[in-house]
Formats: structure tokens, sequence, C-alpha cells
């Protein structure tokens, strides 16, 4: 990750926006943020850090310290920071939250947090592609394109003060939990703990199979009926109960045998002697019936006669009937003739067929005759409503004539106050810049103020640094002088001249009194190099002040405060005067809006008026057409069928209608209908008369009656001839029976046996003996059965269950001695280390085999750091394998890392965080770490060891890293140009100054 721009308002002790360029700062590699210890140096550290992640760099620093104290409170505070990594450039916008006034009445209101994230194409994109304005969103999508979270960042990218020492520090179980979450071993962890879950599950499984095992065995004791048996018996039981099934059941095969035998002999017997008993009676019922023959025969002729002479009388009866039909429809005729006055010469069916074809040719008359008087009607409203819409249309003309001149008034309103709202805009505008303006004019005058103070203080700065230069150089001028004086003391004989070589000293020269040290001279030169810094540093205040006091003046020019109030009022008195008009445009729009649906509605009544008269003018003259055509049509038809001659009623006057004269002439087509239907009737009748005639007669030939009054006398009467019928039918039924059983089979051998007595108690004996034999056999080969087929089963489940046991042991061992290695089980795991213990402790090997690269050459040498195995010291933990130790090769000891100096300390913790950061670049997930802050910690180092972490950090900016070192050291200042200055104002807030 690289950081691009900083970017902070109201945050901390800055009341002002500060804007920093990382980008531009860290060009040389290494860039120095600096300034008085509480000056604010850490809260830009904080600000990157709440950008990124809505918190402080430091563990227990607050988040309530973000919103600035010397800020006005209405001003929004925010941090933007622009960075990139290898998802592309980004752009986070925070807004922490704070308390502002309330805009009416007094008191504060809480404003909540904001966070906005935006994808930019480049750095200095100024819009981008939002991302999204939610913080939850925006911390984890953060947190996604940077790789880290907010713990991570402030162990590899952001060392703040005080924190990245507690690496170092910390008990092994607290660096197991940041290196798993740097380097995502958790899925180690999660390997470890579906094993141990497996590794139950599966002694779960053994367990259940050796259940299942005693249960199958306990199952099969009960079916063979032993108290308990073993695996290793089952079998020999098996075959000892099929063998005792097997002799049961052929003892009830033989038992069976033999009472069948004894059951047919016994069935036998009684078939034999009930055939000899049936027989006896069967002969017995036939002698009596051959007795009852003579009066049967004499039942069944009387029978037979009175059947063919029902025949005859039925067919006789029908000619009675027929005959009657036929003088009862003649007389029926002839009545309705006389009745209306037609004889037997007129020709009814014709005149009917007439008749109707006239009244049907008018009939579609009568429904139109009917609406006559309603369509009159009818007609004469239509003629009263066009007469209400002409006086409606006349009316609607006269106001759409009026609606123009109206409506142009209402324009001619409106433009006129548009042209005065149409400088609302300018006038605004026009306010605000008058209001920028007397902002100016009031910085102008601090301004002023800033510009003198800040001379005064090159003019003290100057002089001081002027006199310091003096006094060294007339130090150094002095030492010169005196440098005889200074040889010549340090002579002796015998030792040689550094000068000449000379060995011998005659006349060496003596120091002055007030000869200046070397110490002396270099305390002067480096007040003067303080005295200069100091020069320089107000010069700098001085040209930014001068800066800002041409700008404010340029832009305030001339303008008094007369002038610039007077030109307030008139544009304040522009705005409200455009501001009415604005309200009045809206008012008459909606005016001229209202006025133009009125109008629209007018003429859409108008045209509707309109196309209704039409179209009712139209209707009214066909329909008056219609009419006049319709009273013609009946007239004519009345006049058509009132001449027509309709039989048995009077002629029909001219005045009667056409319903009436329709009705009159369908009755006289009924009449002649109904006379010719009994005409009919009269005929059909007299023909089925004789076709009964014909049928009598053919009936009496047949059946050999000379006539139907010799027929009716041999007809019998109900009871007599259900009597003889019954006689002649029990008799059939009767012979019947006894025929069909002397044919048995069992009758006729009978015969045979007529004389025989038959034993049958002693055959019943014989078979109740045989069926309790049977019994009792079948219910001891049906217990052998099951009990046999019982234990087949219990033992093939036995059997299954022992090859599951054993299936489940096999393959459970392999998964307990995985899941116990995993999870560091002693017994097969010597270390007790668990696997994403020992994965972490590959990982830290690489950190600190990292971290030992950089510190061979820091400190002389002395220290390396060393990994272990076991528990820290004074720590009661489960052993994590992360333990640390430092090994000081000067006294060749392995000490504990808290019993080192402040400095060394600082120095040991930095390689470690920078290895930290080396491998989490390289192996976790290709998480690029472009940015690295350092924050204090460099006071503690002598030169010599400041000397070694520079060159340290100069190897990360050598691969593209940039480094910010924050410090408060002077010797950082020199040795470091890129800065950014940090100084406390006179309101007791700070100031940014950026040095590239």
């Amino acid at each position: 990750m690289y950081l691009h721009r900083l970017e902070l308002r109201a945050i901390g002790p800055y009341a002002d926006t500060v804007t920093i360029d990382f980008a531009a700062l860290a060009a040389s590699g290494v860039f120095l943020l600096e300034g008085p210890t509480g000056s604010g140096k850490s809260t830009i550290i904080d600000a990157v850090v709440f950008a990124l992640y809505g918190g402080l760099a430091g563990s227990d620093a607050s988040s309530d310290r973000l919103h600035s104290q010397h800020a006005d409170p209405s001003v929004e505070p925010y941090v933007e920071l622009v960075f990139e990594t290898g998802a592309g450039v980004f752009r986070v916008r925070r807004t922490p939250q704070y308390d502002r006034p309330k805009q009416r009445g007094s008191g504060t209101v809480k404003q909540q947090a904001s966070a906005q994230l935006v994808r930019l194409a480049s750095p200095t994109d100024p819009a981008g592609e939002p991302l999204s304005a939610r913080i939850p969103e925006v911390g984890a999508e953060v947190v996604r394109i940077v790789g880290l979270d907010r713990a991570q960042l402030l162990q590899t990218v952001v060392l703040p003060q005080g924190e990245f020492a507690r690496f170092l520090r910390s008990p092994g179980e607290d660096r197991r939990k940041l290196l798993q979450s740097l380097f995502g071993t958790q899925v180690y962890d999660r390997t470890a703990e579906e094993l141990a879950a497996r590794r139950r599950a599966v002694l779960a499984e053994v367990e259940g199979a050796d259940a299942r095992v005693r249960d199958a065995l306990a199952r099969f004791s009960e079916a063979a009926g032993v108290e308990s048996a073993a695996e290793s018996d089952v079998p020999g039981t098996v075959d000892h109960l099929g063998a005792a099934a097997s002799a049961a059941e052929a003892a009830r095969v033989e038992a069976a045998t033999t009472a069948t035998t004894a059951s047919e002999q016994e069935t036998l017997l009684r078939a034999r002697a009930a055939a000899v008993g049936r027989r006896r009676e069967l002969l017995a019922r036939r002698a009596t019936l051959e007795q009852q023959t003579e009066s049967v025969e004499a039942a069944r002729r009387r029978l037979d006669r009175s059947a063919r002479a029902a025949r005859v009388v039925g067919f006789a009866d029908s000619l009675d009937a027929a005959r009657d039909r036929a003088a009862a429809a003649r007389a029926d005729a002839a009545t309705l003739r006389e009745r209306h006055g037609l004889d037997h010469e007129h020709d009814v069916e014709g005149l009917a067929d007439r008749l109707r074809t006239a009244a049907d040719a008018e009939r579609h008359l009568v429904d139109t005759a009917s609406r006559l008087d309603a369509r009159a009607t009818a007609l004469d409203a239509a003629r009263a409503d066009r007469a209400a819409l002409d006086e409606r249309l006349a009316d609607l003309q006269r106001q759409l004539a009026d609606r123009p001149a109206d409506r142009l008034a209402l324009v001619a309103r409106a433009t006129d106050a548009a042209a005065l709202a149409a400088g609302a805009t300018g006038a605004a505008h026009e306010v605000e810049r008058l209001a920028g303006l007397q902002r100016e004019r009031d910085a102008l005058a601090v301004a002023t103020a800033q510009v003198s103070v800040a001379e005064q203080t090159v003019v003290a700065a100057r002089t001081a640094a002027e006199s310091a230069l003096g006094i060294e150089r007339d130090l150094r001028d002095r030492r010169i002088a005196g440098l005889a004086g200074e040889l010549g003391a340090a002579l002796a004989d015998g030792t040689p001249c550094p000068v000449c070589g000379a060995v011998e000293h005659p006349a060496p020269a003596a120091p002055q009194d007030d000869h200046p040290t070397a110490e002396a001279i270099d305390a002067a030169a480096e007040r003067a190099r303080r005295a200069e810094q100091t020069l320089a540093d107000a010069a700098a205040d001085l040209r930014v002040a001068q800066a800002e006091h041409r700008r404010l003046t340029e832009s305030v020019g001339a303008l008094d405060d007369a002038d610039l109030a007077a030109a307030v009022e008139r544009a304040a008195a522009a705005v409200q005067a455009a501001r009415a008009a604005a309200d009045l445009v809206s008012g008459l729009d909606r005016e001229l809006t209202a006025h133009d649906e009125t109008t629209r509605a007018l003429e859409r009544t108008r045209n509707d008026v309109d196309t209704r008269r039409a179209v009712l003018a139209t209707s009214i003259d066909a329909d008056a057409e219609r009419l006049e055509h319709d009273l013609g049509a009946v007239r004519a038809a009345v006049e058509r069928l009132t001449a027509l001659p309709v039989p048995g009623s009077p002629e029909l006057p001219d005045t009667a209608g056409i319903a009436v004269a329709v009705r009159t002439v369908d009755s006289a087509v009924a009449v002649l209908q109904s006379i010719a239907r009994a005409d009919a009737a009269v005929e059909q009748d007299d023909r089925v008369v004789a076709d009964r005639a014909v049928e009598v007669d053919a009936a009496l030939e047949e059946h050999g009656f000379t006539d139907v009054v010799e027929a009716r006398a041999a007809l019998l009467d109900e009871s007599t001839e259900h009597a003889l019928r019954r006689t002649v039918e029990d008799a059939t039924t009767a012979w019947g029976i006894v025929d069909a059983g002397l044919a048995e089979p069992a009758v006729l051998a009978a015969a045979d046996d007529m004389d025989t007595d038959f034993d049958l108690d002693a055959a019943a004996a014989d078979r109740a003996g045989a069926a309790a034999v049977l019994d009792e056999a079948t219910r001891a080969a049906v217990t052998a059965t099951d009990r046999a087929a019982a234990a087949r089963r219990c033992a093939a489940d036995l059997a299954a269950a022992v090859r599951a046991r054993d299936e489940t042991s096999v393959r459970s061992r392999a998964v307990v001695r995985l899941a116990d290695v995993a999870n560091g089980a002693t017994a097969v795991n010597p270390s007790g280390i668990t696997l994403g213990t020992y994965v972490l402790m590959r990982r830290f090997e690489d950190v600190v085999a990292a971290a030992n690269d950089r510190l061979r050459n820091m400190l002389a040498g002395r220290f390396t750091l060393e990994t272990s195995d076991e528990r820290e010291s004074g720590s009661r933990a489960r052993r994590t394998g992360l333990a640390l130790a430092v090994h000081d090769h000067t006294t060749e000891t392995v000490r504990d890392p808290r019993s080192l100096s402040g400095g060394e300390t600082f120095t040991v913790s930095l390689c470690l965080a920078l290895g930290l950061a080396d491998v989490v670049q390289a192996e976790a997930g290709g998480v690029s770490l472009g940015t690295l802050f350092v924050d204090e910690g460099f006071g503690t180092l002598d030169p010599e060891a400041l000397d070694g972490v520079l060159v340290q950090l100069s190897r990360l900016t050598a691969g593209g890293r940039q480094v910010g070192i924050v410090s408060h050291v002077d010797e950082l200042k020199q040795r470091i140009p890129e800065r950014i200055a940090v100084r406390r104002t006179a309101s007791g807030a700070s100031r940014v100054t950026t040095t590239v």
C-alpha cells in the first residue's frame, strides 16, 4: 500500500485545512515528520489510521480527541486519504462524531460519523467512482483492498509510539493470535478442529458398532432359548436348532398322514350311510307322486283352454274399444262443423293455409305498431333537447371569446416578474463574494500583524546568528593563532616533533591562557548551526506570512469599509427583491396553468355540446322519416287483413288495430285446423275398427272357438286358475327333485348297501385320536421351526454387526491417529504442538530470520533473536512454540527480551517489525506494504546505533518502499532533508510546513 495524499481539517490541534503530499515527500525514500513533543505529530499518524479503519493508532487512544478544540464548532471535521494498492487507487473520506451548534436556538446537536470510499482512475482524479457511503461497508471494503485489518496494519505498516515493541515483549499466545491473523493460518486450526470432530465421530461409531454387536448377541440368545451365548457358540447352536426343527417336522408329517387316513375313512362311511337313507326317502316320494298323476293332468288341460280363450277375448275387447272411439270422433267432428257453419263440402285445410299465410305476412308490424306512440313522444323530447343544446352552445362561445384577453394580462405580469427574478443567482453570488471579501479584509489585518511579528523575529534571529558566527570565527582564529603553543605543550624530550620530526625541543612555544579548546569550538559551531536553523525557520515563516499578506492585499484592493457595507446592503436588497419576484412568478405560473386548464375544459365542453347537437339533429330527421313510413305500413296491413273471409266471426271494422286483426285471423286459423284434425281422427278410427275385426276372426280360428261367447265361457276366474297352476307346478317340481336325486352316483351305489349296518361311532373315535396326535406334533414342529428361523436371522444380524464393527475399527484408527497428531496429543505427538501452531512456528522462524538479517548490522552485531518451543519464563500459558529470546553474543547468554534497555528494545523491535512486514509482504496473499511509518523511539539511540537503523531503513527504500520517521531528534533533521514540520502557534493550535 502506497500513500499519495492526506488532507484533514478541524482534527486534533489542526484547526485549518492541512494537506500533505506523501508521494512528493517519499520521492527519495525516507521523509521525516518532526516537531516538538505534543505539537501533533502522532495526530497525523492517527489521521491515516482513522481514514482507513475509523480508529486511532494507539491501543488506548480515544477518538474523542479527533475533533479540534481550536476550530469553529460549526466547521465539519474530516480526514481524506488517497492511497494505492494492487487493487487500484482509492480515496477514503471520514468524519468523526462531533457536536455542532444548532441551526436554530442555543445548544448543540450530535452529528453522526460518516464515511465515503471512491475508486480513482489516478491519484489526481477529482471525481472517481463511488463504491460505498455506509460505514460498515467502507470498513470491510478497506480491509479487502489493503489486505490488512487495523491490528495487522499497526504491526506492519504503521508502527505507533510504544506499540510496535509490544510484539517483542508479548507472550507467545498473543504472538500466535497476531501471526494467525496476518498469515491466515486459521485454516490449519479449523483442520485440527475438524479432525478432532471426526475423531469423536469415529469413536462414537466404534462404540455404536460394539453396542450393536452386544445387542445382536443378546437377541440371538433370546431367540435360541439360551441364557447367554458367546460369538463362538453361535454356529453350533444354529446347527443344533436346525436339526431339531427337521426332526419335529418329520414327526408332524407322519402324524398328518395318519390323521388324514382316519378322517377319510370316517367321511366315507358317513357318506355311504347318508346315501342309503336318501335313496329310501326318494323312493317313498316317487310312489306318492304316481298316485296323483290323473288329477294333475286334468288341471293342466283346463289351464291350457283358459289361456287360449284369454287370447281370443283380448282381441275382442280391442275391437269393442275401437268402435267406441270411432263413434265419439264422428260426433265431435259434426259438432265442430255445425258450430262454425261449415258443411262437409268446405275445404277447411286450404282455407286455413290461406289465412295463416296472410297473417304471417303482416305479423312483424304488430311490434312496430306497439312502439309508435313511444317513438312519437321520444321524438318530441329530442326536439326539446336540441333547443337546449343550441342555447348552451351560444353561452360557451361567449365565454371562450373573453379568455384570450385575460390570459394575455397574466402573461404580461409573469414576464415582468421573471425578468426581476432572473437576477437572483447573480445577486446571491454577489452577496457571497462580498462576504468573502469581508473575511479577507479581516484576515488582512491579522496577516499584517503576523508579517510585523515575523520581521522582528527574523531581525532578532539574524542578529543572533551573526553573533554566533562571529564568536565561532573568533574562536577558530584564536585557536589557529595559538596552535604553536598547543603543539609546544604536547612536546616532550625524546618525542619526535609532529612538524619537523626533531626529538630535541630547545624553545617550545607556550600556550596562551585563553587558548580555546576543540570542545569549545564544537560547542560554538553547534550554537551557530542552531542559530542559522532558527534564522532559516524564521525566514521561511516570514516568506509564508508575506505571501499571504500579498495575496490578501491583491484580493481586497482599495475598497474601504463604507463602500463595502453599502455594496453588501445593495446586494442583500437585490437578493430580497429577486426572491419576492421568484415567489410571484411561481404564483402567476400557477394562475396561468389554471387559466389554460379552464380554457381547455371550456373548449372540450363546447366541442362536446356541438357534436351532441349535430348528432341529435341528424337523429331527429331520420327518426321522423322512419315514424311516418311505419305508420303508413301499419294502416295498409290493417286494410289487407280486414278484407279476408274469416269463418265464424263478424267482419273487422276499418278502425281495428293491426294486433286485433292478426289475433282474429290467428283464431280463425286455429278453428279450421281443429276441424281438419277431427275429420282426420274419424278416418283413422274407422281404419282401426276394420283391423281389429280381422284380428278377432283369425284368433277364433287359431284357438278352436266358434265365437267370442264360447271363448268368454272358457275363461277361468283368478282364484281357480291360481289353484290349478299351483297343483301342476308342485307336481312338476317334485318329480324333478325325485328323478335328480335317484340319478346321483352315490344314491345309485347305495342300492348295494341297503342291507349293510355302518359303525360310525368307531370311525369317529379313530379320527379324533389321530387329530389329537397331529395337533401336538404340529405345535412341536412350528415351535422348533420358528426358533431355528429366528436363530438364523439373529445369527445373520450378528455376523453383519461383527463385520461392521471390524470395518469401523479399521477405518477409525487412521482418523484417530491423525487427529491426535494435529491436536498435539502427547501419546502420538510428544512435542504437544498443534498443527496450526506448527505452521505459525515455521512462519515465525522466517520472521525472526528476516529480523536477524537486519539486526546483525545494528548494535555492533551484539544481539540475535532465537525462537523456542518452551513456555515463556514466568508464564503459565500452554506451550505455543512461539517463545522468543535474545542471544547476547558479548556474554554468550540468552536473555529475556524484557531485559533490554530502551535503545536496545527500540532497535530489536524495529528489526522484528520490519522482518514481520517482509514476510507478510512475501507470503500473506501478496499484500503490498509500500509505506512504513515509525513513530518515535529514535531518541534512545546513540549516533552509531542511529546510523545502523538509518542504513536498514535506506535498504527498504531501495526496494521502492516509503519510510516515514516520526521524531524530534535533531540529528535526524540534519540527515533527512524531506520533512513535515509541525509547530505550535500562539493560539495553541498547530500548523504544518512541508519541505521537499
